[in-house]
C-alpha cells in the first residue's frame, strides 16, 4: 500500500510539471481532435476532485482523543487528498485543452484557470506537507480553509463562464429588466434590439466567451462581426448572416441561438429583421420612423405599457351597415383590433373635406376612439362636433387651422388621453385651457407660435402631461433626409407608365434600382425626370445629399394589368365581415396597405373565393395575378393553391393554370404578396379564379387546426 501511495505522489509531482509546461507555452499549443474531446470532458470530471479535497481538508477539523483513531483518520485524509490532488490535476489538463477551443477568452477565463491552477496547487502543498514531521496543525488547517476558499472561487467563475453572470442568484433576485421607456425618447437599438442580444446573444458572445471570435456589447463590435464575417448587410435581412443563422431548423449545429439555449420569439425575430431592412442604424428613434412603417409598428407594441393596463372598451360594437355607409376613398373607419369595437378614422383629401364630413359621423360617436384631421382644413367652430366624440382617445390636429379657442370642452372629454397641435396657430391660452383635462397624458406642440420657454413654464405648472416640443436643429448633428415622394397617384398601369419621382430638399440625388436590391449613393442609377415602366416592376429608392445622412429605402410595387374585365360574377361571396367598399372592390385599380378592414380588401374564410371574370370581346391572355396580403398575426395566409380557368363561357372552361403559393412561416413579417400565374397564351372571354383558404393552420400558429383566412384587393389580367 506504501509503494502504491508512493506512486501516487510521484505521479502528483510530474502532473505539476506537466501542468506548469502548458502554462508557460500555453500560447503555442495546438491540439488534435482527439484532446478536444479529453478537453471537452473537464465539466463532467471536475466534480469528482471537488468532494475527495473536501472531504480530506473537513477531516483536519475533526477532534480525535485516542492516538490510534487520530493516526487512522490522518492515514485517510491523507490518502483522500492524495487523489483528490491527482484528478484535480486530471481536471486541470482538462481544463487547460477546452480553453484552446474558440468561444473561450477573455479576463473571467484567467481568473477561471488561475483559481484552479491554485486550488491544485494548494492541494498538491498540503500533501506533501503532511508528509514532514512535526508539522503544526494549525499550518494545515489554515492551507485548508485557504484551499476550500480557492474552489468556491473557481467554481463561481466557471459557472459564469458556462452560464452567464448571476447564474446562482438568478433564481431569487429575478430577471433585470430594464425600465419601460417612452415612445417619445425611445431609441430603436438602444431600447428594443439591444436587450434582445443581451438576453438571447451576449451569453456566448461576450468579451470573457467569444465564440466564433464574435463580440456582441458594443455597436463597434456588431458592426466589426465575427470569424465568419459581417453580422449583416444593411437594408438586406435576407442576406444577412444574424437572420440566416436564427432561421435554421433547430437541429442544425448552426442555429442560433443554440439548442437547449432560450429562442428568440416571434416578436423578436421580426424586430431584428425590421431593423436590419430600415438600415440597422444604432441612433434612430422610434418616433423619427414613419408611422405605418413595420418596424415602428412593432416598436410601439413593444414598449406599450403590460397587457393589464390597455384599455377596456364597455362599449357596443357599432353597426356594420353604418360603417360601410360612411367609408370611402376619403375617410377610412376600421377596427383598432380584430374583434374589437374601438374605431379609427382617418381623413384625406383636403379639397373634398369639409365640417359635414365629420357631422356625418356621430352615430359612431360611441365607438370612434381616433380622430385623425392632420392636414384638413378644421376650423375652430369643428372642436363642438368633436367634443361629442365621448369615447375618443387620440385626437390628430396637426397642420390645421385650429387655434384653441374652444379647447375647454376637449378638456371635458373623459378619456382624451393624446392630442397633436403640431403646425396649427395654437396659443399658450389654448394650451391651458386644454391642460385643464384630468385624462390627457400627451400634447405634441412642436413648430407652433408657443415659445420653448412658455412650454417649459407650462410643463411645471402642469405636472400631469408631457408637452412634446420636437427637436430644434443647433446646426451640430447631421440630419437625415427624408425619403423620396412618389408623384404617380397610381400603383397599376396598362400597357407602360413613366415613374416620376420627386424630394422637397433642392440639391438632393434619388438613387433608385428596379432588380430587387438596395439602392446606394455610388453604384444605383440616378433618378432624373421619369423612368419608362413596361412590365410589373418593384422600385426602390433612397435620397443622399452631401452633409446629410442618406434616407430610408422607400418600396413600391407597380403593376401591369393590361386587360380591364367588363364585368365580375361572385361564385363564392367574401365574409361578411369584409366584403369591401364594392362589388368591383377587386377591379377598382386601387392598391391596399397593411389595414385590412380599410375597405379595399375582401376577405374569403369559410367560403372558397370564387369569381368571373367576363369580358365582351375575345381576350388573347397568358397571366393572371392575384395581389394578396399576408399577415399571419391576424390569421391571414396565402391561399392554399389557386386554379386559373379559361373560355368562352362559364360552361366550357377548361383548366389554364393551377399553382401552389409558398406556404408561410412563423417569422414571416406582414406583407403584400402577389401570386402569379402565367400559362400557355389562351384566347377566351371568361375566365374563373378559385382562391382556396388554408384550411388549417399550422402548429406554430396559436390559432393551429383552424382555417385561414385569404384577403385580397386587385386581380390583374395580362
Amino acid at each position: 500500500m506504501s509503494k502504491l501511495k508512493q506512486l501516487a505522489g510521484n505521479l502528483l509531482f510530474t502532473a505539476n510539471i506537466f501542468i506548469l509546461f502548458l502554462l508557460v507555452f500555453e500560447s503555442r499549443l495546438v491540439l488534435p481532435g482527439w484532446l478536444q474531446v479529453i478537453g471537452r470532458m473537464h465539466p463532467l470530471f471536475l466534480h469528482f476532485p471537488i468532494v475527495l479535497i473536501l472531504v480530506a481538508l473537513f477531516m483536519e477539523f475533526l477532534p480525535h482523543k485516542e492516538p490510534a483513531a487520530h493516526q487512522w483518520h490522518q492515514n485517510l485524509s491523507s490518502t483522500l487528498l492524495l487523489i483528490g490532488a491527482l484528478t484535480a490535476a486530471v481536471t486541470v489538463v482538462m481544463g487547460l485543452f477546452l480553453s484552446k477551443e474558440e468561444g473561450y477568452s477573455g479576463e473571467l477565463l484567467g481568473w477561471h484557470k488561475w483559481a484552479g491552477v491554485g486550488v491544485l496547487w494548494l492541494a498538491s502543498a498540503i500533501y506533501w506537507i503532511k508528509q514532514l514531521p512535526a508539522v503544526p496543525p494549525m499550518l494545515i488547517k489554515t492551507g485548508a480553509l485557504l484551499t476550500a476558499a480557492g474552489l468556491v472561487i473557481a467554481g463561481h467563475f466557471g459557472a459564469n463562464l458556462t452560464h452567464g453572470s448571476n447564474f446562482v442568484l438568478a433564481p431569487v433576485t429575478g430577471p433585470q429588466t430594464a425600465p419601460m421607456v417612452p415612445i417619445e425618447q425611445a431609441i430603436v437599438y438602444e431600447h428594443l434590439v439591444k436587450p434582445v442580444l443581451e438576453e438571447k446573444c451576449m451569453g456566448c458572445h461576450n468579451k470573457t466567451k467569444a465564440k466564433g471570435e464574435l463580440i456582441m456589447e458594443t455597436p463597434e463590435q456588431l458592426l466589426r462581426g465575427g470569424k465568419n464575417g459581417k453580422l449583416w448587410v444593411a437594408g438586406q435581412p435576407d442576406a444577412s448572416l444574424l437572420l440566416q443563422r436564427v432561421h435554421l431548423p433547430l437541429e442544425e449545429k448552426k442555429h442560433m441561438p443554440p439548442t437547449g439555449k432560450p429562442q428568440l420569439t416571434a416578436n423578436e425575430v421580426q424586430l431584428l429583421t425590421y431593423w436590419i431592412k430600415a438600415g440597422a442604424d444604432f441612433k434612430t428613434m422610434v418616433t423619427a420612423l414613419p408611422p405605418a412603417d413595420s418596424l415602428r409598428l412593432l416598436a410601439n407594441t413593444l414598449l406599450q405599457p403590460p397587457a393589464s393596463t390597455t384599455p377596456v372598451y364597455d362599449f357596443p360594437e357599432a353597426d356594420e351597415k353604418t360603417i360601410a355607409k360612411l367609408n370611402n376613398n376619403y375617410r377610412v373607419i376600421y377596427p383598432v383590433a380584430l374583434h374589437v369595437p374601438a374605431l379609427v378614422v382617418n381623413f384625406y383629401n383636403k379639397e373634398v373635406y369639409n365640417a359635414k364630413a365629420l357631422e356625418e359621423l356621430l352615430p359612431l360617436k360611441q365607438q370612434i376612439t381616433e380622430l385623425h384631421l392632420q392636414k384638413m382644413p378644421v376650423k375652430d367652430e369643428e372642436i363642438k362636433t368633436i367634443a361629442k366624440f365621448e369615447q375618443l382617445r387620440r385626437l390628430n390636429l396637426s397642420f390645421t387651422q385650429i387655434t384653441g379657442q374652444q379647447f375647454e370642452m376637449l378638456a371635458a372629454l373623459p378619456y382624451l388621453e393624446h392630442v397633436t397641435l403640431s403646425g396649427t396657430p395654437v396659443t399658450l391660452a389654448a394650451l391651458q385651457r386644454l391642460s385643464t383635462s384630468k385624462s390627457l397624458k400627451e400634447v405634441q406642440v412642436w413648430n407652433t407660435p408657443v415659445t420653448p420657454a412658455q412650454l417649459d413654464q407650462l410643463a411645471k405648472e402642469v405636472k400631469h402631461i408631457a408637452f412634446i416640443k420636437g427637436f430644434k436643429d443647433d446646426g451640430k448633428i447631421p440630419l437625415k433626409l427624408n425619403a423620396p415622394v412618389l408623384e404617380n397617384t397610381a400603383l397599376i398601369f396598362n400597357n407602360a407608365m413613366q415613374l416620376r419621382l420627386k424630394h422637397p430638399i433642392a440639391g438632393t440625388e434619388i438613387r433608385y434600382t428596379v432588380d430587387g436590391t438596395a439602392p446606394d449613393s455610388v453604384h444605383s442609377p440616378l433618378f432624373k425626370d421619369s423612368v419608362l415602366l413596361q412590365q410589373a416592376t418593384v422600385v426602390k429608392a433612397r435620397a443622399f445629399k452631401p452633409g446629410w445622412m442618406g434616407s430610408e429605402m422607400v418600396q413600391y410595387n407597380f403593376y401591369k394589368n393590361t386587360y380591364q374585365p367588363d364585368s365580375i360574377v361572385y361564385l363564392g361571396k367574401p365574409n361578411k365581415e369584409y366584403p369591401g367598399n364594392s362589388p368591383k372592390v377587386l377591379l377598382d385599380r386601387e392598391k391596399g396597405d397593411f389595414e385590412f378592414a380599410s375597405g379595399k380588401w375582401q376577405g374569403f374564410k369559410d367560403n372558397t373565393m370564387q369569381v368571373l371574370l367576363l369580358f365582351n370581346e375575345p381576350k388573347a391572355v397568358q397571366d393572371v395575378t392575384l395581389s394578396m396580403l399576408r399577415n399571419t398575426g391576424s390569421y391571414i395566409f396565402p391561399p392554399s393553391s389557386v386554379e386559373i380557368w379559361g373560355g368562352d363561357d362559364a360552361s366550357s372552361m377548361k383548366l389554364l393554370k393551377k399553382t401552389i403559393p409558398p406556404a408561410a412561416n412563423q417569422h414571416d413579417p406582414n406583407a403584400n404578396i402577389s401570386v402569379d400565374c402565367s400559362f400557355a397564351p389562351a384566347t377566351v372571354k371568361c375566365i374563373k379564379i378559385i382562391a382556396k383558404p388554408t384550411m388549417r393552420l399550422p402548429d406554430w400558429h396559436p390559432g393551429k387546426g383552424q382555417t385561414g383566412w385569404v384577403f385580397v384587393d386587385e386581380i390583374l389580367v395580362n
